[in-house]
């Protein structure tokens, strides 16, 4: 009878946590009953004086799990993820009695399943301690017990093996998180199955992390030219290259970027290829010297903003997304850029990081005004700058004060009136990021200065297939043109084509040549200088020997 007992309080709790919307499914109800049987059953096998005792911490631990995931959906509309286990785990004393003051008290009773999943709680000790009655089952009801359990197994193999492809990725956390992307951490539904995930996921990270701190820690530069004593990476966001009116778009999108290519000061790239269509898979590929087809692993390569600030260059790093407070906290997820939510790694990279966000991207670059104008001028500086650009939702991403585009330049698409209206939104927010852009240039206008921009990876906006945003799947050829293909030029301040005209001769030359995205610390190595057993000359875009390697976009699909 105990045995039954523990399983039915499971089984409970377990479809307690499934859905906030209270929706069932066949697929859920299976995943839960097969998930309870196998975490209940072997119990049946244990001595009686250990049984009862064995069976009530399965039960307790069980439904203190299902307690957590069910309370951060109520409170926190998430279940259980890294995230939050990397939040509970990082925080102090402090932090950790500022949120039981917060948000652990008796309004939490007023959420049915909370109060039902301690009432089983405080229940299951006096269940299985005093219902000692044997149970008797019918053969008949036994096999149709084993046929239950057979129909669920059957049902839940597929799931089971999708979810299981999470735990045979090895050091590869990009590989992982673009498993994720793709749901395969939800395909079985249950609180046991996220906090496992979340727990493995947690630890994969923290060992590359330690791997790609010893890497990065011992890297140092053989020596330096500072060829270019100010350099600029821009990082831009979301951005589709095909609503670029510099790449031929029919809006005017870009109109101050393209003055400045009239002018001869910003040279535009065309076969630019970003390995992943997701920002934190991207920022580690951009931030090593790690490359697609190399033998060595991705932890065993240094990121290179430390070659920059041991060869001399003080390295600021600026964000619209990734602040100084959130990561400190833990609150950037774990895998892809969880790089920076390391403070030893983090201040070992950088200068300085900026501390708060703007609403619009704008706010940023007063930021970056702000700092240069403030702070001591230094003789050679990096500066990178991450915006927030198109990223989703595109209406917020610009004050609607400076749209340029209404509906009725949409009549001729065949769009609903909703899906114009975020083609328009998404055309305004890339107008918006013309402005910001050239109000970056400007800041730079004055020095010896050469600026590379490169967007993270691109976006469906309705162009070749019925929708927006990003699908996280196996690419089609459409959908590597919308996401993946990106956005990339060079801008030379006046100044810095004076003194060198070898440089711009050579991206002149650059502009038509296919490249990933992955190869940029190359071509940043090169302009500033920077020569190091990493550096390879067949890697870097501007040299003449360079040689485009295979490029390969969700790791594993070839161009």
């Amino acid at each position: 009878m105990n045995v039954i007992t523990l399983f039915l309080t499971c089984l409970t709790a377990c479809l307690l946590c499934i859905d906030s919307t209270g929706r069932l499914s066949f697929h859920w109800l299976t995943a839960s009953v097969l998930t309870a049987f196998i975490i209940t059953y072997p119990t049946s096998y244990l001595p009686q004086w250990l049984r009862r005792g064995t069976q009530l911490i399965i039960g307790e631990t069980f439904i203190f799990i299902c307690l957590v995931d069910c309370y951060c959906q109520e409170i926190f509309f998430t279940p259980i993820t890294p995230q939050v286990l990397s939040n509970v785990l990082l925080s102090n004393v402090r932090e950790a009695n500022e949120f039981f003051s917060t948000f652990i008290g008796y309004h939490v009773l007023w959420h049915w399943r909370i109060s039902t999943l301690l009432i089983l709680a405080i229940a299951l000790p006096p269940l299985l301690f005093f219902l000692r009655k044997p149970l008797f089952l019918h053969d008949t009801v036994k096999y149709a017990m084993m046929a239950l359990l057979g129909l669920c197994l059957i049902c839940e193999a597929p799931a089971t093996y999708r979810y299981s492809l999470l735990f045979f990725q090895g050091q590869d956390l990009q590989e992982m998180e673009g498993l994720v992307f793709r749901h395969y951490h939800e395909e079985i539904p249950t609180p046991i199955h996220r906090m496992a995930f979340a727990s493995y996921s947690l630890r994969i990270s923290s060992r590359m992390l330690s791997s790609i701190k010893h890497s990065t820690f011992s890297a140092k530069p053989d020596s330096c030219s500072y060829r270019s004593p100010h350099i600029v990476l821009i990082i831009g966001e979301s951005y589709n290259k095909h609503h670029a009116e510099i790449y031929g778009y029919s809006k005017a999108t870009t109109p101050l970027q393209k003055q400045r290519m009239k002018n001869g000061e910003l040279f535009v790239f065309n076969d630019i290829m970003t390995p992943w269509n997701i920002t934190s898979n991207v920022f580690l590929e951009i931030f090593s010297l790690w490359e697609n087809g190399m033998k060595e692993t991705t932890s065993s390569m240094p990121l290179f903003p430390m070659l920059f600030r041991r060869a001399g260059y003080t390295v600021n790093f600026f964000s619209n997304q990734y602040l100084l407070r959130g990561w400190r906290r833990g609150s950037t997820n774990q895998t892809g850029h969880f790089f920076l939510a390391d403070a030893e790694m983090s201040d070992s990279l950088f200068s300085y990081r900026n501390r708060k966000h703007r609403k619009f991207d704008m706010g940023l670059v007063e930021q970056v005004a702000d700092y240069k104008m403030t702070k001591a001028p230094s003789d050679y500086t990096l500066d990178i700058i991450h915006l927030i650009g198109q990223h989703f939702d595109y209406s917020l991403r610009y004050p609607h004060s400076t749209a340029k585009f209404t509906l009725n330049d949409y009549a001729d698409r065949n769009l609903s009136t909703e899906s114009k209206e975020i083609v328009m939104h998404y055309d305004n927010a890339t107008h918006y990021n013309d402005m910001v852009l050239d109000s970056l240039l400007c800041l730079y206008k004055q020095e010896n200065a050469i600026v590379v921009f490169v967007a993270d990876h691109g976006e469906e906006v309705y162009d070749e297939l019925p929708v927006h945003g990003r699908l996280f799947q196996e690419p089609t050829a459409a959908q590597a043109r919308q996401e993946f293909e990106v956005p990339m030029w060079i801008w030379c301040s006046a100044s810095y084509r004076n003194y060198h005209p070898d440089i711009v001769k050579r991206i002149e030359l650059s502009v038509r040549k296919p490249f990933m995205t992955d190869g940029i610390p190359q071509l940043l190595l090169y302009l500033a200088g920077i020569s190091s057993k990493w550096n390879d000359d067949s890697r870097n875009l501007l040299s003449p020997n360079y040689r485009c390697k295979k490029r390969v976009i969700c790791g594993s699909t070839a161009l």
